[in-house]
């Protein structure tokens, strides 16, 4: 009898696959940690329970975090990465051949051993001679570089969901710190969560960052084993109108270069990604900061 896993969405929705192997189960220092084969997603990686990466859909994902706002900046020459220890998302930021140094900073090694052994197509970046990996904590690495005065062009939070130690990552304080860290241009994109059956949490994101950047816009994308199918990046800068700027850059040479090694993702539909749902927008318009809810929103009442 074939094995089941169940990535529970919410407390009364699960996605179910179908396991042809479980290779590794095992709990970290910071996490259960699980890889395993199944029907139709290939390998998958799940973090404390949930799926983190699976080789069907991990392009869609890595893609729409790191190359909108890599894309929208004038000159992306330094990136920072935190979490993301599978490698993916670091592989996207080196696409840029602007970019001369990206630095990774993932909690968990173990994340990064089981990337490096059943997902080399992420994990290859890693050993990029522009990469910088960091074994260590990432709130602590960006509280630290800004007391420093590190400039990065882009941050990217690759981060799990606002759970256990993550919620750390969604913290005025971590975003504060992430803005110190930036330069005159610099932009910050977290990811942000399902709009279907998180919305709350997506426009608590969207309105700590507005409080705190001059420019904030909220982009999203496929993402199919993720809850709803569909998820949130936020993009926030002091000095560039992230959705204007990628617009801009759609049809241009640094576009028209990057788009014949994407899988998901091209210069029109990044455009595209800014055009938000009716109920996202009015999720975004009617949250306060810090209204982050604890159960999941009512998918019933999205046209609300």
């Amino acid at each position: 009898m074939t094995d089941r896993y169940f990535d529970p969405w919410t407390a009364a929705t699960h996605l179910t696959y179908s396991v042809r192997q479980m290779y590794e189960s095992f709990e970290s220092p910071f996490q259960k940690i699980e890889v395993f084969e199944a029907d139709d997603w290939g390998t998958v990686l799940a973090l404390g329970g949930v799926t983190n990466v699976t080789d069907r859909d991990e392009s869609a994902y890595h893609e729409m975090l790191a190359h909108v706002p890599l894309l929208a900046h004038p000159h992306p020459r330094r990136v920072l990465i935190i979490g993301g220890g599978d490698g993916g998302t670091l592989r996207e930021v080196l696409r840029h051949p602007e970019v001369e140094r990206a630095v990774l900073c993932d909690i968990d090694g173990e994340v990064i051993r089981v990337a490096r052994q059943y997902f080399p197509q992420c994990a290859a970046a890693l050993d990029d001679p522009r990469a910088e990996v960091v074994v260590g904590d990432g709130l602590a690495y960006v509280e630290q570089a800004a007391r420093a005065g590190a400039a990065f062009d882009v941050i990217l939070i690759d981060s799990t969901d606002p759970v256990d130690a993550a919620v750390e990552l969604f913290t005025d304080a971590f975003y504060r710190h992430c803005a110190a860290c930036l330069g005159p241009d610099g932009i910050l994109v977290p990811q942000s969560d399902s709009p279907v059956f998180y919305a709350g949490r997506v426009a608590d994101v969207y309105a700590k960052l507005a409080a705190i950047f001059g420019h904030v816009a909220l982009y999203c994308g496929q993402v199919v084993a993720y809850p709803g199918g569909y998820w949130a990046y936020t993009a926030a800068s002091q000095g560039v109108d992230v959705r204007a700027a990628c617009a801009a850059a759609a049809g241009g040479a640094r576009m028209l270069r990057l788009e014949p090694t994407l899988r998901y993702t091209n210069g029109a539909h990044m455009a595209a990604a800014f055009a938000l749902p009716t109920y996202v927008q009015r999720a975004l318009a009617r949250t306060p900061a810090g209204a982050l809810p604890g159960v999941a929103d009512d998918p019933h009442k999205l046209g609300q």
